[in-house]
């Protein structure tokens, strides 16, 4: 009689109940070789309402929870943040639990708790959260293609803008993107041209591409996740054409430059011959991944499936598989420095009291006004 051995599911405990919900939405859809086994917080009516609509018990001190809890994502502000997710993270490392951990962390947390994970014979990653929803991983990914198409030859140049808030984000975008391994070797300067909205900043990589990063010089303390003028918007320029992130959930798109050998040609006219040049047959833009229809999709589905990706490939390590480049521990670590560099060469943040914003929409009446001054017949 031949006996099989069933693996059992590995349970995972979200801990924080206000971007955790995003986590939480990673089992809207069943995940093979995961089971989600609670919810930690602090009890609020919100943690309530999650706990019940995810059919999940809700624990209020870690005290509380079981002991067969295999991986924790802890969704809370950390130290550098005022908030306790750090403190949090190395007490659920302590009782032998793998930690995956929301971004940002000052580096001295990453590598304190990456010791305590490697003692505890433990998996500690930061998860920078968009270089893995499916928009980040197509940019990232395409680049690879790209360089590899181009020889190995790295992007010429890269124009990158973000906010405050997801600038730790923004540069792991870059630093997978472009394949540059170790963040350390990246050369951090202020540039001039400052103002009341935006900091210029330049990266220099190794392999010689400058990326230009604008970073919003201004925030609201008393509601700092919102209020981006940019989440993420980035772009790599190679003389084939650029790679661009248009946001942080798409679309991505590669613009192609466009090049006729004979477009000095006394002989001929390019309606003529257009037909037998491949430069005219080619796209002027391909979308390579289409952006979410909805903020709804874009948290319900793609953010979700970001972290499903990160949990699935989490198991393979667990399992014997190799830590992908954007969890290596010299990698994290790097970047939780390179972060802490670009931070300390800017101005200091302005801090302010921000309305939100009025919503734009393209409805028929608007665009009937927009075009009452003229025609373009």
């Amino acid at each position: 009689m031949i006996q099989s051995t069933l693996r059992k599911n590995r349970r995972v405990l979200v801990v924080g109940a206000k971007f955790g919900e995003v986590y939480l939405n990673t089992f809207l859809q069943s995940q093979s070789g995961l089971q989600l086994a609670g919810l930690l917080a602090r009890g609020s009516r919100r943690a309530q309402q999650l706990a019940h609509n995810f059919g999940i018990p809700l624990y209020t001190s870690l005290g509380e929870t079981p002991d067969d809890i295999d991986i924790a994502c802890v969704v809370v502000r950390s130290t550098v943040a005022e908030g306790e997710g750090s403190q949090l993270a190395a007490e659920l490392l302590n009782r032998g639990i793998h930690v995956v951990q929301e971004h940002p962390l000052h580096p001295d947390d990453v590598a304190r708790l990456q010791k305590l994970a490697e003692q505890r014979g433990l998996q500690y990653w930061v998860n920078s959260f968009y270089p893995h929803v499916p928009a980040g991983r197509c940019w990232i990914d395409r680049a690879a293609q790209v360089r590899q198409v181009l020889g190995g030859e790295t992007p010429c140049a890269a124009h990158l803008t973000t906010s405050r808030q997801l600038l730790y984000s923004t540069l792991d975008l870059l630093l997978q993107a472009c394949g540059v391994p170790e963040g350390s070797e990246v050369q951090v300067q202020a540039l001039e041209g400052a103002d009341a909205h935006l900091v210029p900043v330049s990266l220099a990589l190794p392999g010689g591409c400058r990326a230009v990063l604008r970073l919003q010089a201004y925030l609201d303390p008393s509601d700092p996740d919102m209020h981006s003028l940019v989440m993420h918007q980035a772009s790599l320029l190679w003389p084939a054409g650029y790679l661009t992130l248009e946001a942080s959930y798409g679309p991505v798109l590669w613009t192609g430059h466009f090049h006729d050998t004979q477009h000095d040609s006394r002989d001929r006219t390019m309606y003529r011959y257009a037909q037998a040049e491949d430069a005219y047959a080619r796209p002027t833009c391909e979308v390579l991944r289409d952006a979410p229809e909805t903020w709804r999709d874009a948290f319900e589905v793609d953010g979700a499936a970001g972290i499903a990706h990160v949990l699935h490939t989490l198991c393979r390590v667990l399992d014997g598989g190799s830590a992908p480049a954007g969890f290596n521990p010299a990698h994290q670590l790097a970047l939780a420095r390179l972060w802490l560099d670009v931070l300390r060469v800017v101005p200091p943040v302005i801090e302010k009291r921000l309305s939100p914003p009025r919503p734009v929409t393209w409805s028929e009446p608007t665009t009937r006004h927009a075009n009452a001054g003229g025609t373009d017949e």
